[in-house]
């Protein structure tokens, strides 16, 4: 029998995952010797992930967390897929192992964030990419490199913005998860913090007439296209199956890599659209020949300051009782 307060220090890493308009769609239950991962459909964003992919990509997420945590304070884990398989939750055994191999990124966790400001255009060397990409079980990443290669996404970066930022749903959707002030994000804990975007604090009524009003498709393209520009590269993160299963495998290979470029002091953040418009996605697997794989995380990375962080809801918030 592991002592709760163990358990629930792993399960306080585990939360510190990344997540889709930071939802934090997980719930945790502890038991005896167990942690359970259960997805919180709740937190769910029917109108920019309506199969939920990206929800198990952010379980997928806390679930490394919670491996690495536990490792960390000494504990083996065992991992199983249990319950429906389009709707899994994930069981995870720990038991005292005094010699666990540590992953030297525990100590990262905290440190890493989305950073969604403009970089550096400085290259990452060819031997420390190396090490931020290692391929999973039926994960693949294709990187974008070089000038004509970063260029080569561009139309597809647009165009799936310009079909988000014409849809109604997806905007009312965006500007509820959005906090538009330190006040909000602290009562919530939850969503995207203003600051963490490099907008100003408006408070609630005025940043939903900017963001419905004042911010179109033309000016993110604008805005998207300097972020582009200034990137050192791109991921584009491959299942080989798409299915839950995968997802969560995804997240996991996705904050390895989250947590490798924290302790290399690099930046990392989404321009999801062309996975997330499922037109374009397609277009992405015909032109870039990517066969049998479904792509499904665009990250951009590179050297920046860092921003804000983001919050996150109180632990008792996230357990399942």
């Amino acid at each position: 029998m592991i002592m709760e307060e163990s358990l629930l220090k792993i399960v306080k890493y585990a939360g510190k995952a990344p997540s889709g308009h930071n939802t934090q769609p997980w719930k945790f239950k502890t038991g005896k010797d167990t942690i359970t991962v259960l997805p919180d459909f709740t937190r769910a964003l029917p109108v920019v992930d309506s199969d939920n992919h990206a929800l198990y990509i952010s379980i997928g997420c806390a679930l490394e967390n919670l491996i690495i945590a536990a490792n960390e304070l000494n504990f083996k884990t065992e991992v199983e897929f249990a319950g429906d398989k389009r709707e899994p939750h994930i069981l995870v055994r720990i038991s005292e192992a005094p010699e666990t191999e540590k992953s030297g990124l525990f100590d990262y966790i905290e440190k890493r964030q989305v950073t969604r400001n403009s970089y550096r255009p400085e290259k990452i060397p060819d031997d420390l990419l190396s090490e931020l990409f290692n391929e999973a079980e039926g994960i693949h990443v294709r990187l974008f490199l070089s000038e004509d290669e970063i260029n080569s996404l561009t139309p597809y970066i647009i165009e799936g913005n310009e079909l988000q930022f014409s849809n109604k749903e997806f905007i009312n959707e965006l500007v509820n998860w959005i906090r538009f002030s330190e006040k909000e994000v602290m009562k919530r804990g939850d969503g995207i913090w203003s600051a963490s975007m490099g907008m100003p604090a408006t408070g609630r009524f005025l940043g939903k007439i900017i963001m419905k009003n004042f911010v179109s498709a033309g000016t993110e393209a604008k805005r998207l296209k300097k972020l582009i520009e200034a990137s050192a590269g791109f991921a584009l993160f491959t299942v080989e199956k798409n299915d839950p299963y995968h997802w969560i495998k995804l997240g996991q290979a996705f904050q390895r890599f989250g947590l490798m470029a924290t302790k290399n002091n690099i930046s990392h953040a989404h321009l999801n659209m062309p996975c997330e418009e499922l037109q374009v996605r397609e277009k992405l697997i015909r032109d870039f020949n990517l066969r049998d794989l479904t792509p499904l995380l665009l990250i951009r990375f590179g050297y920046s300051e860092p921003m804000p962080y983001s919050f996150r809801r109180n632990l008792s918030s996230m357990l399942e009782r």
